[in-house]
């Protein structure tokens, strides 16, 4: 289900409930067994996940800036980029240097408190605010729709049957708060929404210290009074909240004023440290970073609205930090940012920066894997940054985009594995695949001879990177293409010449297709062959299928397939609160298939889903 048919069903069904005039939303199932997760609950770690979204793309270029490839950048954004010499150096890290907004930050990074993760994505990666959130939300493929979230999902296998019997004394406390959204997307369940929502952090003091909006003085606000009375009095959780909220905290940091963010993660300090057992808080930067124009201060180019946005950002942090290190509870929580894309590496003429792919993540803690000694002669040898600075080109295009390096559905199989306890087995469950984890905490315990092939397609290219840990062992890799995913030709070959024990090659493979795969064959010294993963690339400009008429008229559907089919097809169609209501096999189909439905109510929207190889298709279709 597409996610605004989703909202508006939810905010039809759901039954929010009202504190000091905003909704806390609690969403009903939605109904689709084929999303459901059936597994064990995990036994509770203790671990705390705090998640900030920057919404709008923030531009990861000017906020991690690369120092070695200063010149390259400087040629792609002279008309936004500040002097070299206004950028914040970090230790123990030559390439790499901070937005000079982000103070806090560079003493966490300095202090091993920050791990940043470079170039992070998906393959074939979607432009839109809308879908691109949706995606990161939902760790789903770019081409796929889902109707739950990730950390829904992984709330549903660690808590099975919620809301039922729920609280109870094993877990009497919310699941995941999340404040600043109208809705906990990321938090939806296959069944139920998995989060407690406050939309606003006056929403949920207005929980905690049990007041409501003043109404009207009339006989409309008396009854409003008393409605929001009792829906305050109904809340399961109102009392485990305020109970940890009001707990004495004998030292407490000092957060900015003005600052939203600020106000946010100060209240999630306070539940922390009250006791709440809550593992996971979701809290949204108050501005948009979606800076097409004016990015930078024409006349200082370290000031404008990405400056503006990266202070709040770094003040709020390092404010939240310093109240863990007080209450004593750093070790217990570790902090994420996201963005759900980053910018183009060359600047537009309004001095901003248009929609681009890959973007750094950033995690802040005093868990993290940030020890020099710990990561020297690893695949990742810089301390506190997971893979290298952005390979940008000489004279960048407005199309070039910033490498994807690593999938963020890795960020999220490690934040489960090594973060919230769950098994593999049951990260590959909520991810749907097994994508590979990334040392990010203390302790990692990762594979370090594997090749690992990502990559995108956009605008007629296949931009990929191979990362190659032990590379001194390979004296050559070829990138082989395969049309599908079994019979694979060469179709370049690359000497090894690095001497350096990582290294991560890329390469750009000009094609038109609809789909194409990819994979490294390298050769060792000694003659043998080593295969890196297959990577699928799919051109989302190419369509996949088109059914017509639309509307539907007598019950017939026809399917036309825009590559030729020899397999089976799967079509399933579901109702708008994503229930099943038609299945079929069709085996062979070619390229059209044509076939009739039981009678389904008129006048009503359904959505076909089409399967066949490694591709899922939606549509929406009416019946007339």
């Amino acid at each position: 289900m597409k996610r605004r048919s989703f909202i508006k069903l939810n905010s039809i069904l759901s039954a929010p409930l009202f504190l000091k005039g905003f909704p806390v939303f609690a969403a009903p199932s939605t109904g689709n067994n084929v999303l459901d997760i059936l597994a064990e609950s995990t036994i509770a770690c203790g671990k705390i996940l705090v998640i900030i979204q920057q919404n709008g793309g923030n531009d990861g270029l000017n906020t991690f800036l690369p120092l070695d490839k200063w010149s390259n950048l400087s040629n792609a954004r002279s008309n936004i980029l500040m002097n070299q010499s206004s950028v914040l150096t970090l230790t123990n890290n030559a390439t790499t240097g901070l937005h000079p907004a982000m103070s806090q930050i560079q003493n966490l990074y300095n202090d091993g408190k920050i791990m940043l993760v470079q170039g992070v994505s998906y393959p074939n990666p979607n432009f839109s605010h809308f879908r691109a959130t949706d995606i990161w939300f939902t760790a789903a493929d770019s081409n796929v729709n889902l109707s739950s979230g990730w950390l829904g999902r992984a709330l549903d296998i660690q808590y099975p049957n919620f809301p039922n019997g729920y609280p109870n004394a094993t877990m009497p406390d919310p699941l995941a708060i999340q404040i600043g959204s109208t809705l906990p997307f990321s938090l939806q369940g296959p069944n139920i929404n998995m989060g407690y929502n406050a939309p606003d952090p006056s929403t949920l003091l207005n929980v905690i210290n049990g007041i409501t909006d003043p109404a009207p003085n009339n006989d409309y606000g008396t009854e409003l009074t008393f409605l929001r009375l009792m829906k305050d009095q109904s809340n399961a959780y109102r009392s485990a909240i305020q109970n940890a909220y009001n707990v004495t905290q004998s030292q407490t940091a000092t957060y900015p004023s003005n600052n939203s963010l600020a106000d946010q993660l100060k209240i999630v300090a306070k539940l922390i440290n009250g006791g709440l057992t809550t593992p996971i808080y979701i809290v949204n930067h108050p501005k948009t970073h979606d800076t097409h124009d004016y990015q930078v201060d024409i006349n200082d180019k370290t000031l404008g609205a990405q400056a503006t946005n990266l202070s709040l950002l770094s003040q709020a942090i390092g404010a939240f930090q310093t109240d863990l290190g007080l209450m004593g509870k750093q070790d217990i929580v570790t902090g994420m940012t996201f963005s759900e894309f980053g910018r183009r590496i060359k600047s537009n003429g309004s001095y901003g920066t248009d929609h681009g792919s890959s973007a750094p993540i950033m995690f802040f803690g005093a868990a993290l894997n940030t020890n020099p000694a710990a990561v020297t002669g690893t695949s990742y040898p810089v301390p506190g940054m997971i893979g290298s600075s952005p390979n940008l080109p000489t004279s960048a295009s407005v199309s070039d985009q910033v490498p994807m390096q690593f999938d963020f559905r890795q960020i999220y199989s490690t934040v489960m594995q090594d973060w919230l306890c769950m098994s593999q087995a049951e990260a590959t469950a909520v991810l749907g695949s097994n994508f590979s984890r990334l040392p990010v905490f203390k302790n990692s315990t990762l594979p370090i001879d594997d090749i690992i092939l990502t990559g995108q397609y956009y605008g007629g290219e296949a931009n990929l990177n191979y990362l190659v840990p032990e590379n001194s062992q390979y004296e050559s890799f070829a990138l082989q293409y395969s049309t599908n995913g079994i019979i694979f030709k060469e179709i370049n070959n690359q000497i090894n010449v690095s001497l350096n024990q990582t290294e991560n090659y890329y390469f750009k493979y000009y094609i038109d297709s609809n789909k194409m795969y990819f994979r490294i064959a390298a050769k060792k010294h000694q003659g043998e062959i080593k295969y890196s993963n297959v990577l699928l690339l799919r051109n989302s400009a190419k369509q996949l299928i088109s059914i017509f008429p639309n509307p539907v008229i007598n019950d017939t559907i026809n399917i036309k397939l825009f590559e030729q089919v020899n397999t089976y097809v799967d079509v399933t169609i579901f109702n708008i609160l994503g229930a099943k209501v038609y299945y079929n096999r069709f085996n062979s189909v070619g390229t059209t298939l044509t076939f009739k439905v039981p009678e389904l109510t008129k006048h009503v929207h359904y959505i076909v889903e089409v399967t066949y190889d490694t591709t899922t298709v939606h549509e929406e279709i009416l019946f007339l």
